[in-house]
Formats: C-alpha cells, structure tokens, sequence
C-alpha cells in the first residue's frame, strides 16, 4: 500500500548524513518528556493503519544543525532510538514552546499542528467580543490589585480567583463575602474565615507574584454538592475538521473548588450525569453541549487567528443547567477515550501528510 504526498508543506532545509535507504512516511510526535507515555504506542499504532511510522521527540531531541531529530519509533511495540530528518508534519503539545529557538526552527522547516491562544483573559475577552457566544462568558476580571478584586467580590459576593496562566486546577480559590469584615477561602479540601485584614494580607501575598483571573462563582454542583465540570475533548481528524472524542464530565471528591480529576475525584458519561441531575431538561442541557461541541471550536480558531488540532472545552453548569466556559485547553490531557483520541489523531496527521488536496487516495 503506497501514498501519494504532494500536500504543500513548508520547503525543507538542506539535511545533512542522513542516509535513507527506502521510503518511510514519518509523522513527527513532540512532547517535553523524553519517555513516551503509554497513549504514544496506540498513537504509534493507529499511525500505520494510514501507513504512516510515528517518530517521537522532544524539543531537546532536535539537532538544528544537522537538520534531524534523535526519536523514538515503535518497532514490535518496543521504541527504538532513530536519528531521522525533521518530519513534514509535527504533532507538537503547546507546552514545548518555552523552548522558543527550537520553535522557531521548527516553523521554518515544518509545519507544526497547534498554536497557543492565549491566557484565559484573553480567551474571555474574544468570546465577549462574538454575540454568537458571549453569553458562554462568566463575568470576570483580570487584576493584580487586590483593592479591584475586592470591588469584584463586592459586586458579585462569590468569586473565584485563579492565576491567568495554569493547569490541572492549581492555585485556584473561592473566596465569599459573609459581611463587612468576614470571608470565607476554599482552597483545595480546607475551608477558612478571614478577617478582611487578613484577606488584604492573603490577596497581596498572592496578586504581587502573579496576576490572576477574578470569575463571578458559579454553582456547578451535582445532587451530591460536589463541583463539577464538561469536558469536551475534541481532535481534528481524517478531514481536517473537528470532531468530538468524549464528552464527560468530571467530579470532584471532596474537592471545595474545582472538580480536576488529577486532585482526586471521578468522570461519568454526559447523558447519565443530565438525567440523574437535571431531570426536566437534560435533553435541553445535552444539545446545547453538543452545539458548543460543534462550533465553538471553529470560532476559537477564527477569533484567535489561530491554527489549532486538539482542544479541551471545560463548561459549567449553574443551577438551572446554563452552560458556561470555563477553560479551552489547548494541551488537553488523553487520560479517557485513548483509543478514539488515537484513532482521530492519526487521521488528521494523514490529512495533513497526504489528504489535502482531492485526489488524495490510497492506492
């Protein structure tokens, strides 16, 4: 089974004593971590269905002088080290452009698969500037003065506070107005009264070494009163168009603010959670998911000016089942549905390797 590639990649620099003795397709897979996760031989796997050979990197594994990557490639589910030329398409987690001059390399020479949108302010921002899905936005506010997320509280009573920039639910609190001089943090399992000196104190000691994001609270809990929030996973695939991977919701267990599995809890399917939960209007609630799903993706690229292929949507429920944004991730994790995110995944690095044009086929 061969390929015709023809897609109009980005020109190759010149590789230097790299022999080639037949020709393989190499997809390129970059992660920070220089051991691949279990997920990267399903990955590996679904890949040679398209008669595509993943080769997995690093940014430290690019040598920009010979042109080259030292990779991994999976030869009877062992990964074995292969020195090859930078491939034509790189499937690259957002995480690894801290490494700015490899990057930057990398964009002259390949074509790389996601791009960073942004903080989430800036996500916020763009959704409040689209009347086809403001009303998604939470009120919020980005300050690094504590006097301005005091006037913040005031006016909503309830808030959450997280950094601009973070992940898996770090460094997250709820902070609610009780009177004048009392307030109650949540802040992982523990609960506190603070005087208002003492917020000021807390407030100071955490906006002056980064500035965060001030949300009004909202109240998604399921029957249990436990947080929790939508997940929905998305990858572009064989058609270069997004596709849903699971819907799930994620609950916290025990967890006083946020509802990220990796500080302990458990995921239930969508349509389960709504019925146990939201009885009269599950249905309501599940389409209205399923449309986020939908377009939500397309308009994040388009408002952003981005190019992005992964993506994870986390969406909140208040008590009457609106829905609201929380996060769009675009470094989602593959902890559920490995073998669908895999099987999408490596369609699309087939679209981009060999089926852009119509007459791609296989022959």
């Amino acid at each position: 089974m061969m390929f015709s590639i023809t897609a109009p990649f980005k020109k190759h620099q010149k590789q230097k004593n790299v022999s080639s003795k037949k020709q393989i397709n190499y997809v390129g897979c970059m992660r920070n971590s220089r051991r691949p996760k279990d997920f990267f031989k399903l990955l590996s796997q679904a890949c040679a269905h398209y008669d595509l050979t993943l080769v997995y990197f690093s940014p430290k594994d690019v040598d920009m002088d010979r042109g080259t990557a030292n990779g991994k490639v999976l030869v009877n589910d062992v990964w074995e080290e292969r020195e090859v030329e930078i491939p034509r398409f790189i499937d690259v987690s957002t995480f690894c452009y801290k490494y700015k001059s490899v990057l930057k390399y990398l964009k002259e020479v390949s074509t790389l698969s996601n791009q960073r949108i942004g903080s989430k302010a800036k996500l916020y921002r763009l959704l409040s500037e689209n009347e086809l899905f403001d009303h998604l936005v939470i009120p919020y506010k980005t300050s690094d003065q504590p006097k301005e997320i005091f006037e913040f509280l005031f006016e909503h009573h309830e808030i959450i506070l997280k950094p601009k920039t973070g992940q898996k639910g770090d460094n997250i609190y709820k902070i609610e107005f009780i009177d004048s001089n009392t307030f109650k943090i949540s802040y992982a399992l523990k609960e506190t009264v603070l005087s208002r000196d003492e917020l000021v104190k807390l407030l100071s000691d955490l906006v002056t070494k980064k500035k965060y994001v001030c949300q009004k609270y909202i109240h998604s809990y399921d029957s249990n009163h436990n947080p929790f929030d939508i997940r929905i996973r998305l990858e572009k695939n064989v058609e270069g168009k997004w596709e849903v991977a699971i819907n799930l919701v994620r609950i916290s267990s025990g967890q006083k603010v946020v509802s990220n599995v990796a500080q302990g809890g458990y995921v239930s399917e969508l349509e389960t959670f709504l019925k146990v939960n939201y009885p009269d209007r599950w249905k309501t609630i599940q389409d209205e998911i399923e449309y986020i799903g939908k377009e939500l993706p397309g308009h994040i690229e388009e408002i952003s000016g981005k190019t992005l292929s992964s993506l994870g949507i986390d969406i909140g429920l208040d008590q009457d089942g609106t829905p609201y944004v929380f996060e769009a991730n675009t470094a989602p994790g593959v902890e559920y549905a490995l073998g669908e995110i895999a099987m999408i995944k490596s369609g699309y690095f087939y679209y981009m390797m060999c089926g852009t044009n119509a007459n791609k086929q296989i022959v």
